[in-house]
C-alpha cells in the first residue's frame, strides 16, 4: 500500500470516528438535559463518570449506567444496572447509534422527549420490578428484576 492510500484510509477512519464520538456526546448531553429538566418525578440523580459514559442513581440505591460498548468505532450503547456500590452490574438493554444520529434507526438524538422516552423504555424493567416489590412489601435484588424482565419477554 502506498503512503497516499494509507493516508486517505486514515483520514476516512478518523472522520467517521469523530462523527461517532460527536453523536455519542450529543446523545449524552440530550439525555442528561432530558432527565434533569423533566417535570416528571423519575427519582434519578446524576452520578459523575464522564470517562465511562453516564451514571444515574435511581432511588439512591441502583446505579443505571449508559455507556458505549467496547471496541473501536462500536455503535452499540449499553444500559446497565448495578447496586450503588457498583456490584452486581448487569446488562439491561442495548441500542444502536447510527451515522445519521438516530437511536435504533428511529429516535433523533437531539430530541429530548424522544430520547427520554427511549431511555425509559430501555430501563422500564427496573421500574416495573421496583413497583411490584414495593406493592408487595418485598425486598428486590437485581437478579429479581432481570428474571421478571426475561419472563415477560417470552
Amino acid at each position: 500500500m502506498i503512503l497516499s492510500e494509507l493516508s486517505q484510509k486514515a483520514e476516512f477512519i478518523a472522520d467517521r470516528h469523530r462523527c461517532l464520538q460527536a453523536h455519542w456526546h450529543t446523545y449524552c448531553n440530550t439525555l442528561v438535559q432530558a432527565i434533569t429538566l423533566s417535570r416528571q418525578k423519575l427519582h434519578h440523580s446524576l452520578g459523575c463518570e464522564p470517562q465511562n459514559g453516564l451514571c444515574f442513581f435511581l432511588f439512591e440505591h441502583f446505579a443505571i449506567r449508559v455507556e458505549q460498548a467496547e471496541g473501536f468505532h462500536c455503535r452499540t450503547i449499553n444500559y446497565l444496572i448495578a447496586r450503588r456500590d457498583g456490584r452486581d452490574e448487569t446488562l439491561l438493554a442495548t441500542a444502536q447509534l447510527d451515522t445519521q444520529g438516530r437511536l435504533d434507526g428511529a429516535v433523533d438524538i437531539r430530541d429530548r422527549e424522544k430520547v427520554l422516552a427511549h431511555y425509559l423504555d430501555q430501563i422500564s424493567a427496573v421500574y416495573d420490578g421496583l413497583y411490584d416489590a414495593v406493592q408487595h412489601d418485598a425486598p428486590l435484588r437485581i437478579s429479581d428484576i432481570l428474571a421478571a424482565r426475561d419472563a415477560s419477554s417470552h
